[in-house]
């Protein structure tokens, strides 16, 4: 688990290394998907949401991530003293955190452009899988969100690869939808897919988890209560796509 890599003469965190190279795949990914005739969002319009999504979502992982320090150690001496808090700045912060302000940066670019935000989802959902199996890979270099410690086959240096389980769930989740593809029959589809699966898949992997400060609540992890809220929430959203696509059938058939 290092945290530095070095190659042709240059030192980088693996990290963001990783998520370097998450971004280019998650780019080049969405533009090949683009290249789909029934697809009419522009190019530059498909990289500009990329680039502000993965603004907002640093934003995002970081806000929740500080949010979460301070309710678990706002209590103690020097916490919100200013040194403390230019501490706190280095690192990505809280995936979830990332995934809700990426969605809402998005929102932001697309409804500034008018664009069709079904359409851009549909488009983007495996690629932004593609981005976060590079991401947890990067996590697992740099050593954060370990699991827990144990024994055995599926362990590496005796601690769960729980960063590598969720890399490994992400890829194989976008070999799915490529094969699967519901958005031929529904528009904007994947993202409720995606929202309603993660939320599952991050709930029980959770239980795996072994870094400290996740902000345990009742025997429940922060990102398990989110996921808790998420359930709902892309089951709600899937309900609305499926009503969206019946109105649209509806509209087309009478007209």
């Amino acid at each position: 688990m290092h945290q530095i890599t070095t190659g042709i003469g240059i030192s980088a965190p693996t990290y963001w290394l990783m998520a370097f190279f998450g971004l280019i795949g998650m780019i080049i990914l969405a533009l090949w998907r683009r290249r789909v005739p029934r697809f009419q969002t522009s190019v530059l319009d498909i990289v500009y949401t990329i680039l502000c999504s993965i603004a907002g979502g640093l934003i995002g992982a970081k806000a929740f991530q500080l949010i979460g320090y301070a309710i678990n150690y706002g209590h103690l001496d020097g916490f919100w003293t200013l040194e403390n808090w230019i501490s706190m700045l280095p690192g990505v912060g809280v995936l979830y955190g990332g995934l809700l302000g990426g969605v809402l940066a998005a929102i932001i670019y697309i409804r500034i452009n008018k664009l069709s935000f079904s359409e851009v989802s549909d488009i983007l959902v495996p690629p932004l899988l593609l981005f976060f199996t590079f991401g947890r890979i990067g996590c697992f270099s740099a050593g954060c969100c370990h699991g827990i410690a144990a024994e055995g086959f599926f362990t590496i240096s005796d601690v769960v690869p729980v960063q590598l389980y969720e890399a490994t769930f992400t890829f194989i989740f976008m070999l799915v939808l490529f094969v699967w593809r519901p958005e031929r029959k529904l528009r904007g589809i994947l993202l409720p897919i995606y929202l309603i699966s993660y939320a599952v898949a991050r709930f029980l992997l959770e239980f795996l988890r072994g870094d400290a400060g996740r902000g345990i609540v009742l025997g429940l992890s922060t990102s398990q209560w989110i996921s808790l809220l998420v359930l709902p929430a892309g089951i709600i959203y899937l309900l609305w796509v499926k009503k969206q696509n019946s109105k649209e059938e509806i509209t087309h058939e009478t007209n």
